[in-house]
């Protein structure tokens, strides 16, 4: 059952599914349903319960009702995303100090994930400013975005399209015309004025990405975001 692979036991998986069926229902009637010991149902109905994804009701003999599934995924979501969030900060916070770049200078990444991994990295690393562009495309570093002014430092970030991080601007380019003008789908961060990672990702998993520290990059890319930003604030505001 996939309700096992979200941290529930066969038991509560079966215990959800009959009553489902039945709400509102009996401890009883949902061991019977179920073809489970009472003791093991009853069990099940309280870790249930303490989850979210069952309510007992008032009166006796008690009776218990089935969250929606459409609020229990949900609720699940909400779970993980928070879970997840949690978990890129402990790990971040054991990072020593940031990957060496290459001897050039320059990190060149031609994977997708290790692409995404640079700029969450990128992001987590910011204490004073991160300017971005990014899409929905690189949803996966969202949280990472969205954590940078909870720091206290100034996230400047504009999405060209939707989903997009919260308080980010919102610029919605149909995606074959930003793929006709760049090859791909664009991607550029500069955190602090120390790094920037910048790039085109394609459809495919594949990206021409650079990841670098180099003083004779860092001003240009800059000064780019900081004049597309200040453009899309501009014809927001108009």
């Amino acid at each position: 059952m996939q309700l096992e692979r979200f941290g529930f036991t066969a038991t509560e998986s079966k215990v959800y599914i009959a009553l489902l069926s039945l709400s509102p229902a009996t401890g009883y009637a949902v061991a019977h349903r179920a073809g489970l010991a009472r003791a093991n149902t009853y069990d099940a109905l309280d870790s249930l319960a303490a989850r979210g994804a069952v309510s007992r009701l008032p009166g006796r003999p008690a009776h218990y009702a089935a969250v929606e599934p459409d609020v229990l995924v949900g609720r699940l979501r909400r779970e993980m995303s928070r879970d997840l969030a949690s978990l890129a900060g402990e790990l971040g916070s054991l990072e020593r100090r940031p990957r060496a770049p290459a001897p050039s200078g320059l990190e060149l990444v031609s994977d997708g994930e290790t692409f995404l991994d640079r700029m969450a990295t990128c992001a987590r690393t910011a204490t004073d400013e991160l300017l971005a562009v990014v899409g929905p495309w690189t949803a996966e570093v969202y949280a990472d975005l969205e954590a940078v002014s909870r720091r206290g430092a100034t996230a400047r970030v504009l999405c060209l399209g939707t989903p997009a991080p919260q308080a980010a601007t919102v610029r919605s380019v149909p995606v074959g015309e930003i793929e006709e003008y760049w090859g791909g789908l664009p991607v550029a961060l500069v955190a602090d004025r120390r790094r920037t990672v910048c790039g085109v990702m394609h459809g495919d998993g594949t990206v021409a990405g650079v990841v670098t520290e180099h003083a004779a990059v860092l001003p240009f890319v800059r000064h780019l975001l900081r004049r597309e930003l200040a453009s899309a604030a501009t014809q927001r505001l108009s």
